[in-house]
C-alpha cells in the first residue's frame, strides 16, 4: 500500500525551472529546520521519485512531501477525559477543564492534559509528540491549541509572535471598572521575591491587554479581554494592577468565597490555518462553575 503524502503540488507553468527547495518554501513555508529533516529523510518526491532539494522542476511535475513521523517516548499516555473541539491532520483544539495542568512538570508529572491527549491519539493508532501552541494556567478553562507535527507548530508559533492570533477571555473581577472599555499596556516581569509570581515592572517584557465590560454587579464586573501579547499570568496581573483582581485568584488578591479558582475562561480563538491559510475561529461555552458564580452574585 502506497504511503499517503502530507503535501501535494502540481508544478505550474510559471514555476518551471525553479528549485524544489524554492518552490516548497513559497508554497508551504517550510522552515530551515524542516528542510534539514526533509533532506535527511529523503522525504520529497517528484513524479514518484525521490529528488534533491536543489533539483529543478518542470511544468506538470507532481511534487509530494512526506513529513517525517514523530519518534521517541513522548508523554506517557493516560486515559483521561478530554474534550475535542476540532481536529485535522495539522492541529487539534481542546476545551480544557479547570484544575488541569497542560503539560507534565516536576510538581505534576502525570494526570495532565498532555497525558490525556497522548492516550486519545494512541487509541486511534496515532503517535504525535504533544506540542502546545497556546497555554493556559492550571485553573483557567477554555480553548487551547496543539500542533500535530513540527511544521504546523512552527507556523502557528510564528503567528503567535506576529500577533496574528485572536485570543479572547471572559473574566469576573472584583469591583466596578471605571471605564466601559480600555487597554492595559504595562510590562510584566517575574517577581524577584517569589519566582512563581509575575508583577508589573519597568524591567519586564512588553504586555498589552484590551478589555470591555459585559455585565456589572454591585461588587463585581464581567469583562471580555483580548490578549495582544502572551505573558505568563498576563490577564491576572493586569487586572490586579488596575485594582480589580479576578474572583478566586488568591495569588493576585482575589477572594474565593464565590468560586474556588480564578474566574477566567478562554472563550474564543481565531487563527490562520497552517495548511490552506484560511482564517478559522472556535468558541467555548462557559463552564458550570462560571455560570454558578454569576448566578450567585447579587443583582444591582
Amino acid at each position: 500500500m502506497a504511503r499517503k503524502a502530507d503535501y501535494l503540488h502540481q508544478v505550474r507553468g510559471e514555476e518551471e525551472g525553479k528549485m524544489v527547495r524554492q518552490l516548497l518554501r513559497n508554497r508551504f513555508r517550510f522552515s530551515r529546520r524542516m528542510f534539514r529533516r526533509l533532506k535527511e529523510a529523503k522525504a520529497v518526491e517528484v513524479n514518484g521519485e525521490p529528488v534533491y532539494l536543489t533539483s529543478r522542476v518542470k511544468a506538470g511535475d507532481r511534487m509530494a512531501v512526506f513529513l517525517p513521523r514523530d519518534t521517541g517516548e513522548g508523554v506517557k499516555p493516560q486515559p483521561l477525559p478530554i474534550q475535542v473541539i476540532h481536529e485535522d491532520e495539522d492541529l487539534i483544539i481542546l476545551d480544557k477543564q479547570p484544575g488541569v495542568v497542560v503539560h507534565p512538570t516536576r510538581n505534576y508529572p502525570e494526570g495532565t492534559l498532555a497525558n490525556g491527549l497522548a492516550a486519545y491519539w494512541q487509541e486511534r493508532g496515532e503517535f504525535h509528540l504533544v506540542r502546545p501552541v497556546t497555554r493556559l494556567d492550571k485553573d483557567t478553562s477554555g480553548l487551547i491549541v496543539f500542533a500535530k507535527h513540527p511544521h504546523a507548530h512552527a507556523i502557528l508559533s510564528g503567528q503567535m509572535k506576529g500577533k496574528r492570533y485572536l485570543r479572547e477571555y471572559l473574566a469576573v473581577v472584583h469591583g466596578s471598572l471605571e471605564k466601559e472599555e480600555g487597554k492595559v499596556e504595562e510590562p510584566i516581569a517575574r517577581s524577584p521575591e517569589h519566582p512563581h509570581i509575575r508583577t508589573v515592572s519597568p524591567a519586564g517584557a512588553p504586555a498589552c491587554t484590551r478589555y470591555r465590560v459585559i455585565r456589572r454587579w454591585p461588587e463585581a464586573t464581567l469583562v471580555r479581554l483580548r490578549l495582544e501579547t502572551g505573558r505568563t499570568h498576563q490577564i491576572r496581573v493586569h487586572m490586579a494592577h488596575l485594582g480589580h483582581p479576578l474572583l478566586g485568584d488568591t495569588l493576585y488578591g482575589g477572594q474565593t468565597a464565590e468560586i474556588e479558582r480564578q474566574a477566567l475562561h478562554a472563550v474564543r480563538l481565531a487563527l490562520i490555518h497552517p495548511r490552506d491559510g484560511k482564517k478559522c475561529c472556535w468558541e467555548s461555552p462557559l463552564p458550570k462553575d462560571f455560570h454558578l458564580l454569576m448566578e450567585s452574585l447579587p443583582s444591582i
